[in-house]
């Protein structure tokens, strides 16, 4: 039987706490990689719909945690029918986009919801707060990663879980990243996936 979606919530909050990086996937090696390295969360960035399909029975076998980035993978169509696929069919547990629309389809298949949000200037950020308003996601994922520390503190206090993203290339920039609102840093970057948790923690202590 499937994880009910707050079920599934608080499973992805206690992932990001316990282990703060998640795997961008951009090929089906990967995910053997992201396992390897004790990841717990995976994004499917890019790719077609098989290589979901075979990335989501692996990261069933390992109890970790799937979403799908629906606005950039072949095969899915954009639309109620495609979401419907991906919770039915390839029974990921959520799914990433830009699109406001989906996420309110997405949450309608119990399906977990984030929202990407591209923060570039005053105004991108005041445009993503209104969008977050109104649509309600599980969490939000916002890019670059590397803006955070500079606007950390005009983000309103009641945000969904953070999540950072993009850009991140060094273990420096993850631990800049890693300061309260964000839980989490997604990044394709292998050698971040190795890092552990205590090595984070460790770190930003010193």
């Amino acid at each position: 039987m499937r994880d009910s979606v707050a079920d599934k919530l608080l499973l992805l909050k206690s992932h990001m706490i316990r282990t703060p990086v998640i795997a961008g996937l951009k090929n089906i090696r990967d995910v053997y990689t992201a396992a390897a390295c004790g990841i717990r969360i995976c994004f499917f960035l890019t790719g077609t719909i098989f290589e979901l399909r075979e990335i989501a029975t692996v990261t069933r076998q390992n109890d970790q945690l799937l979403f799908a980035h629906v606005d950039l993978i072949q095969g899915i169509a954009k639309d109620a029918s495609g979401i419907r696929l991906l919770a039915e069919e390839v029974d990921i547990d959520g799914i990433l986009t830009t699109k406001s629309h989906l996420i309110r389809v997405a949450k309608d298949n119990d399906l977990l919801a984030i929202q990407r949000l591209f923060m570039l200037d005053s105004e991108a950020l005041r445009t993503a707060l209104h969008i977050l308003k109104s649509s309600h996601p599980h969490a939000v994922e916002i890019l670059p990663a590397l803006i955070l520390p500079n606007i950390r503190r005009r983000l309103p206090d009641d945000l969904p879980p953070v999540i950072g993203g993009g850009l991140v290339e060094t273990a420096d920039e993850l631990r800049a990243v890693l300061q309260a609102p964000v839980l989490a840093v997604s990044t394709s970057n292998h050698d971040l996936w190795r890092l552990s948790a205590r090595q984070i923690d460790r770190a930003m202590s010193d």
